[in-house]
């Protein structure tokens, strides 16, 4: 007998009757009750079954045919057609953010060339992308850090009054004690905080990347970590050396001279006068007990007077009062050479990304290094400019340099000459205008900026302008914040709404022309309004 299956398997209603009596032959044991259920129930369940799970086979087969041919194609992509269907998808979606930026305001002035100006548009926002990751964007922030000195200004003078404020800002014939007053406003008003860390004199101090975090050395050989934020002292990193913990003569070897830290925040780098240079990791400082430097960098036969980190690395370069610049590699934690060529004194270095670190020297040179190629450059003012005191990098080939005579520089590599005019007396005069220029004691540029500040004995922290553009380039006066004492160092915080000052009674490197009333603090001046920031 043939199975019931194959028979229903014919189409029409015939085949349904056969279906139906082959059953019952082969189901007339069970009674007709149940042929009956079979006949009405199960029969056409089972063929409709049959006929349904046929067709989900074949769409599963198809679907899974498309399935591999995508897997395929996903696999005969080559990179190079990768990262073009990227590209292709990444300008697509920076075109979309422009015409939906623009699209309401410019609906109707570019529909004649709105296509070249998008393409325009994406092409510089490309661009600037592209500096922005490797760090190469310059920023212009002089008109912002203007408004903010300005808002701040004129709080204070509505409340001091105006005739006070602009007497004691002009200096000169006011005297020193109207010019202190007027820096005691701006602290009774917050803008400028002073914060109590050294015994002596602070000579140095540097910022982290991010701007949260500050470090600050001093005579007494003390180094305080701190919370830029909340103005509040995070550590004592190293503590102050006392005239009970030995003779005069150890205390003065423990001045702290120059601090440095790495753009990725990991390594900071102290000299002082005990000739050494010590390396501590910043990620482990104020977390624990010990805050001891993990590694000790010798061969300074005197006093390391500065030091500086090439931008974005970790090799580090340190000047001495032994006229060597010695180079170090901090992923190894080693020596790599010495640089010759100073015949006095190292008073400072700066380095921006290339490997073409920038040093000042009492011998009144200013020398760029070419590392790689074994050679350097030499810079010689000339005339009766007297020797450099301070150098800050601005970007790769551009510097700035502050005088003992009161005159500050802005140099191009490819130039020996200053370029511009050169600022004669930045900080004023001792005694007015007929007595001796006050030095520029310290400087610090922005990097890849048109912002710089400068410190003195004044009782001013100055701001300026830098321009470095083909025509027009040098340095204009910008605006200026009243403190006391004597600015031994300054480092800008990130997109210049605030800068951190060492502030003191005696000059970083001596102890002449000391100013008795000012206080040796850790400064931080605010350099937006404070709605702004």
């Amino acid at each position: 007998m043939a199975p019931p299956r194959r028979s229903s398997a014919a189409g029409g209603g015939a085949g349904k009757k056969r279906s139906r009596s082959k059953l019952n032959v082969d189901l007339s044991g069970h009674g007709g009750q149940y042929e009956d259920a079979v006949d009405d129930d199960i029969t056409p369940t089972l063929h409709d079954e049959d006929v349904e799970s046929e067709e989900d086979d074949f769409d599963k087969d198809m679907m899974d045919a498309s399935e591999d041919e995508d897997e395929d194609s996903e696999e005969d992509e080559t990179v190079d057609a990768k990262r073009l269907r990227l590209a292709r998808e990444y300008l697509s979606k920076m075109e979309a953010q422009e015409s939906s930026s623009d699209g309401e305001s410019d609906s109707d002035d570019d529909e004649s060339d709105g296509g070249a100006d998008q393409a325009d548009k994406v092409g510089k926002r490309i661009a600037k992308e592209r500096l922005r990751k490797s760090g190469l964007l310059q920023t212009h922030l002089a008109d912002s850090i203007l408004e903010g000195v300005q808002t701040m200004r004129g709080n204070i003078a509505k409340k001091i009054g105006i005739d006070a404020a602009s007497q004691a800002w002009m200096g000169g014939e006011a005297g020193d004690a109207s010019a202190e007053k007027y820096a005691k406003s701006w602290l009774d008003a917050k803008y400028v905080t002073y914060h109590r860390g050294h015994d002596l004199t602070p000579t140095s101090v540097a910022l982290s990347q991010d701007g949260h975090t500050a470090f600050s050395g001093a005579k007494d050989g003390s180094l305080v970590m701190w919370n830029v934020e909340e103005g509040r002292k995070v550590s004592c990193i190293l503590p102050a050396v006392k005239h009970h913990d030995g003779d005069n003569n150890n205390r003065n070897q423990r001045e702290i001279l120059a601090i440095a830290t790495s753009d990725d925040d990991r390594y900071m780098a102290v000299g002082g006068r005990d000739n050494c240079v010590r390396i501590f990791d910043i990620r482990t400082l104020g977390k624990s007990t010990s805050s001891s430097p993990i590694t000790t960098l010798e061969g300074h036969k005197k006093a390391v007077t500065s030091l500086a980190f090439r931008s974005r690395t970790l090799d580090l370069y340190s000047g001495s009062e032994d006229r060597c610049i010695r180079r170090y590699d901090l992923n190894a934690m080693t020596y790599v050479e010495t640089l010759y060529g100073h015949q006095s004194p190292v008073l400072g270095i700066d380095c921006a990304h290339k490997n073409r670190p920038v040093s000042i020297a009492r011998d009144r040179t200013v020398r760029v290094w070419k590392v790689e190629e074994d050679s350097h450059l030499v810079f010689r003012p000339g005339g009766d400019v007297g020797s450099s005191e301070c150098v800050s990098a601005i970007q790769d080939g551009w510097f700035v340099t502050g005088h003992d005579d009161g005159r500050l520089a802005l140099w191009k590599e490819e130039k020996k000459r200053p370029v511009g005019n050169v600022v004669v007396a930045a900080h004023g005069y001792h005694g007015g205008t007929s007595g001796v220029t006050r030095s520029v004691i310290c400087c610090d540029a922005l990097g890849l900026s048109d912002v710089l500040a400068t410190g003195s004995n004044d009782g001013y922290l100055r701001l300026w302008r830098v321009s470095t553009a083909d025509k027009g380039a040098g340095i204009k006066p910008l605006d200026s914040v009243p403190i006391h004492g004597h600015i031994n160092s300054i480092a800008v915080g990130p997109g210049g709404k605030f800068c951190v000052a060492a502030v003191g009674q005696e000059p970083r490197l001596g102890r002449w022309d000391r100013v008795p009333r000012a206080k040796n603090r850790f400064a931080i001046i605010q350099l937006n309004s404070g709605e702004e920031k």
